[in-house]
């Protein structure tokens, strides 16, 4: 069964999948316009926030964009991170705390930073 923290905040429920042993920590925003699917047993700490909306900055009218956020099975998202429109998490992969993603994260990867970079990757287990 999956666990959200009462404080965390939901834009459009019917947009989050939440697998077995999925969580969504305290005042974490999944800020879903687009769908957003967190696999089994991955974490999304405290404060981080999913955003899956954007706007197209070429149109005048700034029509709103949205692109689907997947965090893999077992991977964990750090405090305050931020993960933008359109990025994969993959499986056993580790954001750090604050961190700013942008693009898709290998299996494994741990990557920190603004905007964030490999910094390590976890055993395969």
């Amino acid at each position: 069964m999956p666990f959200i923290h009462s404080t965390a905040r939901i834009q459009i429920p019917w947009n989050l999948t939440m697998r077995h042993r999925a969580c969504l920590g305290e005042r974490s925003n999944a800020y879903s316009l687009g769908k957003i699917e967190i696999l089994a047993g991955a974490t999304v700490a405290q404060e981080a926030y999913l955003c899956t909306g954007t706007h197209d900055f070429q149109d005048p009218s700034l029509q709103l964009i949205t692109k689907p956020i997947t965090i893999g099975k077992n991977s964990f998202i750090g405090a305050r991170a931020m993960i933008l429109p359109g990025v994969s998490i993959g499986d056993q992969a580790i954001i750090g705390a604050m961190s700013v993603v942008s693009k898709d994260v290998p299996d494994h990867q741990i990557v920190a930073g603004n905007s964030a970079k490999k910094i390590g990757e976890r055993p395969k287990s």
